[in-house]
């Protein structure tokens, strides 16, 4: 699925443009309203990329490019923050906010982007859902951590080619889409954009079964033919 993220901010006119060339959603950045950031998407430009038959995702970033930046406390401030711009949007509970590191990170700055994140989830308290943004050695961090993000977006700078299974993944900089110049993404799983994009099935639910291999004893006989009837699928008999 097609995305793209941008520090432009979009026209009923390029939004359109957007669509028209096949974007489905679009990474915008929280800060209007409390720090007049000239990047931070505005009311007037949410309407345009909602009418425009397109999703938004919602970044929140001020200057996190190493890692004196990162603490806890200024996690919980972050958070609180870009709250209170998701709710002068109108952001419903349940979309993803993503915190960016946007920078190489070393192996030792990872415990103070680990305690950031724990300040996030304390600061967004469960109104919105925790996003991540960056590289692959972060976000594999990130993941094992006890207070690990809901969200991932992955970019290709600083991956050395490895990939994070990411809910989205960007793959280019600064190309041009639309007339507007923007990030290329693509949208792997459900990224908590507004409104929801994509796919949380599973695979298999997708499929369809042909056979279902049981295993040999009654035991197992009357959950393979729940499952049978789920799938709609026929059922054998191991041997």
């Amino acid at each position: 699925m097609e995305a793209m993220d941008c520090a432009t901010r979009l026209t009923s006119q390029t939004a359109v443009a957007v669509k028209t060339a096949g974007i489905t959603a679009v990474g915008r950045y929280l800060g209007y309203k409390t720090e007049g950031w000239g990047k931070s998407i505005t009311l007037d430009e949410l309407g345009a990329i909602h009418s425009a038959g397109l999703s938004v995702v919602l970044i929140w970033e001020s200057d996190p490019t190493s890692v004196g930046y990162f603490n806890s406390a200024k996690g919980v401030a972050d958070a609180k923050q870009a709250i209170t711009e998701a709710e002068y949007l109108g952001a419903p509970n349940g979309t993803a906010l993503y915190f960016t590191m946007d920078y190489d990170a070393l192996s030792s700055d990872m415990a103070a982007i680990v305690e950031y994140f724990s300040g996030v989830r304390e600061g967004l308290a469960g109104q919105y859902l925790v996003g991540a943004y960056g590289s692959f050695s972060v976000l594999t961090a990130l993941k094992s951590s006890a207070t690990a993000p809901d969200k991932y977006w992955q970019t290709y700078a600083w991956s050395d080619g490895a990939i994070f299974p990411s809910n989205i993944y960007q793959s280019q900089n600064n190309v041009t889409i639309g007339g507007v110049s923007a990030d290329e993404d693509t949208i792997n799983t459900v990224p908590g954009a507004w409104p929801e994009i994509g796919n949380n099935t599973t695979e298999v639910e997708n499929m369809k079964l042909q056979t279902l291999i049981l295993y040999s004893g009654d035991a197992d006989l009357q959950i393979a033919a729940d499952l049978a009837q789920h799938f709609s699928c026929p059922i054998v008999q191991a041997v």
